[in-house]
């Protein structure tokens, strides 16, 4: 329930320039990048994003991924 109230602000934040940054190291973890804020958000919310086609995949270097707005 709580990942669906906060679908729209992830929406919102990265179409103002957030971008996520997913760590494959343990696992899939994703890490919102709002300026100089870090938050953990769920890889079930990213992957989401992922499939309607709201974020896209800028770079990937040594196990990390930045995801910025499509």
């Amino acid at each position: 329930m709580r990942e669906e109230r906060l679908y729209p602000l992830l929406v919102q934040l990265l179409a103002q320039g957030a971008r996520l940054e997913e760590s494959t190291g343990a696992g899939r973890r994703f890490t919102l990048i709002a300026e100089r804020e870090r938050q953990p958000v769920s890889a079930a919310l990213a992957l989401k994003l992922e499939r309607e086609g709201r974020i896209r995949a800028l770079c990937r270097v040594g196990g990390r991924t930045l995801w910025v707005a499509a």
